[in-house]
């Protein structure tokens, strides 16, 4: 069966679960193994290694492949933005801002063809990385991910559905499919530019509300 992606895993577990040898990104590789998916582990343990992963690991990918990228980010998170192995003892992360910079050029350099995946608790929040006036700064085309804290056992689940239902070119209904298998209404899935719309949109309201009320105030 033809794949018209790879799966470009990144992953950065909690020291604790890398010890006890707990990898959610491991878990999927062997997944991805069984059904003929393309992929690419990077284990990243901290910024440098985040940084090489999600750059010169992606160009690798690229010209292995032929083929567009998924990217897997599998690590703590939580409304703010992801989490390092190495940021877990000082309390750091990687807020979502930070992340976008990364992942915008990577959205360029696919032409627009340049999905998210979110394998960690609160994943969804990545949204906001498509939060942006201008259609430049777009990161990304769409973003998966949990709207809540989530079991590492789950989201290993969902996201080999995920990635078979993609494989299989039956995209509609996916995260229907995933919240099946959890049983919940944990994933959810984001447009980068139908969100960059929006905001846009919301944005320019408030400040037409502003610069009206301004007016008012000059002309009282």
């Amino acid at each position: 069966m033809t794949t018209s992606f790879y799966v470009h895993i990144v992953e950065s577990p909690s020291p604790e679960d890398l010890l006890d040898g707990r990898t959610e990104g491991r878990i999927l590789c062997s997944f991805l193994d069984v059904a003929g998916i393309p992929y690419l582990y990077n284990l990243a343990v901290d910024a440098n290694q985040f940084q090489i992963a999600i750059t010169d690991r992606i160009v690798q990918g690229g010209q292995i492949f032929k083929l567009p990228p998924i990217l897997h980010i599998s690590c703590h998170g939580d409304q703010q933005g992801i989490q390092l192995t190495n940021q877990r003892q000082d309390g750091k992360s990687i807020p979502w801002t930070d992340l976008a910079a990364h992942l915008r050029p990577i959205y360029q350099f696919t032409d627009g063809e340049f999905g998210v995946c979110m394998s960690s608790c609160h994943g969804s929040a990545g949204k906001q990385m498509a939060k942006v006036i201008k259609p430049q700064d777009i990161p990304f085309s769409w973003i998966v991910g949990a709207k809540t804290e989530i079991d590492l056992r789950d989201v290993a689940l969902a996201y080999a559905v995920f990635y078979r239902r993609f494989q299989r070119g039956q995209p509609e209904g996916v995260i229907e499919a995933m919240n099946a298998l959890v049983g919940g209404d944990e994933f959810e899935i984001s447009f980068g530019k139908l969100t960059h719309q929006e905001y846009r949109e919301t944005f320019l309201k408030q400040f037409n509300e502003w610069l009206a009320s301004r007016q008012q105030q000059h002309s009282a």
